[in-house]
C-alpha cells in the first residue's frame, strides 16, 4: 500500500513540474522582429561603377538579408532609409572628423534603435590597362576592387568590419573584368561578416527552425 502511495505522489510531483513548464512556455511572450538597419552601398574609390553593376552589389546585399516570407512571419523589420541617415549624421557630427565608420557603429544602432546594423563600403574599384613587352607586346588588364561590410549586431553585442579584396594583374580577360571583381569580394565580405547567418540565427531563436541553408549568398 505505502509503495502505491508512494508512486502515486511521484506521478503528482512530475506531473505539476510538467504542467508549470508548460504553462511557463505559454506565458513566454513572441520574439519582436529583429530591427535591421540597411545602408545603400558607399562609395569611397576614385572611381564608380556603372549604375547596373551597383545594382548588382546591391542586390547581393539584399539576399544577404532574405528571410522568405518575412512579411507574414516578420523575423525583420527594416528601418527607414530616411530615419537612418538622420542617424547617421547626427553619431557623424558628435564623432568629429577622424573617427572611423566602425568606431560609430555602436553609437548609431543605440540612436536607431537597432538590432543589427549593415553598412556595406566599395572601398576600392579601378581598371586600366597597360603594354607589357614582358608579354611580347601584349595589352595587360589591372584591375581592383575592395568591398567592407561594416555593422553591429545587438544580439551578439558586436561590433564587425571585414574586408575582402581582389586584384587582377594578367591578360585581357572577363575573369579580370572589375565588375566581377567586385561582386566576389562582395559575395565574400557578406560572407565573412555572417549576415546571412546572423538573420537566420534570430529566425531560429524565434520560430525553433534550422540554421541558415548553406550556399544562401551565392
Amino acid at each position: 500500500m505505502m509503495k502505491k502511495l508512494l508512486s502515486l505522489v511521484c506521478m503528482l510531483a512530475v506531473f505539476c513540474l510538467l504542467s508549470g513548464a508548460a504553462e511557463a512556455t505559454r506565458e513566454l511572450p513572441p520574439l519582436p522582429p529583429l530591427r535591421v538597419a540597411q545602408f545603400p552601398l558607399q562609395m569611397q574609390g576614385r572611381m564608380q561603377p556603372a549604375p547596373h553593376v551597383q545594382d548588382k552589389l546591391e542586390r547581393l546585399i539584399d539576399r544577404s538579408l532574405h528571410i522568405p516570407f518575412n512579411d507574414s512571419l516578420q523575423v525583420l523589420s527594416f528601418i527607414p532609409e530616411g530615419e537612418c541617415f538622420a542617424a547617421w549624421d547626427k553619431v557623424c557630427a558628435a564623432g568629429g572628423d577622424k573617427v572611423r565608420i566602425k568606431d560609430l557603429m555602436r553609437p548609431l544602432a543605440q540612436e536607431l534603435k537597432a538590432d543589427l546594423v549593415v553598412m556595406p563600403v566599395l572601398a576600392g574599384y579601378e581598371q586600366y590597362q597597360s603594354m607589357s613587352w614582358h608579354h611580347w607586346g601584349r595589352y595587360i588588364l589591372h584591375s581592383y576592387a575592395s568591398v567592407r561590410i561594416v555593422g553591429y549586431d545587438r544580439v551578439a553585442d558586436e561590433v564587425f568590419s571585414k574586408t575582402v579584396s581582389r586584384r587582377y594583374d594578367d591578360e585581357i580577360s572577363l575573369q579580370g573584368d572589375v565588375d566581377n571583381l567586385a561582386y566576389e569580394a562582395m559575395d565574400g565580405a557578406l560572407r565573412q561578416a555572417r549576415i546571412h547567418d546572423r538573420v537566420w540565427e534570430w529566425k531560429a531563436r524565434k520560430y525553433g527552425t534550422g540554421s541558415a541553408p548553406s550556399g544562401s549568398h551565392s
